[in-house]
């Protein structure tokens, strides 16, 4: 079949959903079918995410007409619901779910939200995805919390929606650290939804309390006077910010670090948890969305409420004075992601297209 994957993306190892749009695309071609990709620039032009879905709409019928199944980003799906081939809409963290975390953390987030964004953001964006993730013939769902609202607010059946695996690729072993100075790894966009501002009163409380690691914020987007800029002076010696780092070089941010540190409002399934966890490097993380699905505390790693703070600060205390537990985590982290390599999860989600599509009727009723 040929499989039409609309997303406002370039599709490369070295992003989140690029990634996983990188092996689903692997996996697809492996199993004989054709993969075309409609990305950042439909029609060869930039485009505002509001007109993107039918900027897309408008150059699939330009390049992939004959196409048998569209694979669409969440914002993107309602435009090609049709009843002449199967519409599969996926999801990275559902719209609506993200949009209500933003409103009820701003204050502890301290994420700004204009009001003309509070108005019309949910029309342009919030709509579209709602009519998406209702109508479209299949699903993919990143984590637990996200299936159970397709099917309650949805109605979604459990046959046409499926909870999709991110992947590991194969790592070694993070070597266990010595000494001292401690590490802390943050990986992720410099955003207040990735939990900047609890990140920054966690090290401010340590500080306080004498404890002094060390902090590597990595694949932060912006700039090194920016993020550290956030910081009280007195801590910014003990600061290293990459603004960018590639794919490759992710194993070597491990082996520096003492623990992962993820303290976000709202994520999917986050890569970079899992790729620390499958080197076994102890996490601490924030309790929700797709963390849930990973990590159970004081088993595979710590979690704490999203937003607090004195608590992401308290864990950070326990795992640097334990290294015991420190190997303990990290050893049930490796475990428990074993067996998830990407070739076997991109084949789950390729298997549940190939089903919407041997499933759909060629003429409706």
């Amino acid at each position: 079949m040929i499989v039409l994957h609309v997303a406002q993306i370039e599709i490369t190892p070295e992003s989140g959903m690029g990634r996983v749009a990188w092996h689903w695309r692997e996996a697809l071609t492996r199993r004989g079918h054709r993969f075309v990709h409609i990305g950042r620039r439909p029609l060869d032009r930039d485009v505002h995410p509001a007109a993107y879905p039918l900027s897309a709409l408008a150059a699939a019928r330009r390049i992939a007409p004959d196409a048998d199944v569209v694979l669409a980003h969440e914002p993107a799906a309602a435009a090609f619901l049709t009843s002449r081939r199967p519409t599969i809409a996926f999801s990275h963290g559902i719209e609506r779910r993200g949009w209500a975390a933003a409103r009820a953390f701003m204050a502890v987030s301290g994420e700004r939200i204009a009001l003309r964004s509070r108005i019309t953001y949910p029309l342009w964006r919030l709509r579209p995805c709602d009519r998406a993730m209702r109508g479209a013939e299949g699903a993919l769902v990143i984590n637990r919390e996200d299936y159970d609202y397709c099917i309650q607010r949805y109605g979604r059946t459990p046959e046409r929606t499926f909870q999709f695996r991110n992947g590991v690729d194969p790592v070694a072993r993070a070597p266990r650290t010595q000494g001292t100075p401690a590490t802390l790894l943050f990986l992720g966009s410099w955003l207040a939804r990735k939990g900047t501002r609890t990140l920054v009163d966690a090290a401010i409380a340590l500080h306080a309390q004498g404890v002094r690691p060390r902090w590597l914020l990595a694949g932060t987007g912006v700039s090194a006077p920016e993020v550290l800029g956030a910081f009280p002076e007195a801590l910014r010696p003990s600061i290293e910010v990459i603004e960018r780092f590639h794919a490759r070089d992710e194993a070597a941010l491990h082996a520096r670090a003492t623990l992962l540190v993820l303290p976000s409002f709202f994520e999917g399934q986050p890569l970079a948890l899992l790729q620390a966890m499958a080197a076994a490097l102890p996490v601490v993380t924030s309790d929700c969305c797709g963390q849930r699905d990973l990590v159970a505390h004081g088993e595979n790693g710590l979690l704490f409420p999203r937003g607090d703070a004195v608590a992401l600060a308290a864990c950070i205390e326990r795992c640097l004075a334990d290294p015991a537990l420190r190997a303990r985590l990290g050893d049930a982290a490796r475990a428990s992601v074993a067996g998830r390599e990407w070739p076997h999860c991109a084949d789950e989600a390729a298997e549940f297209i190939e089903r919407i599509h041997a499933a759909f009727p060629r003429v409706r009723g």
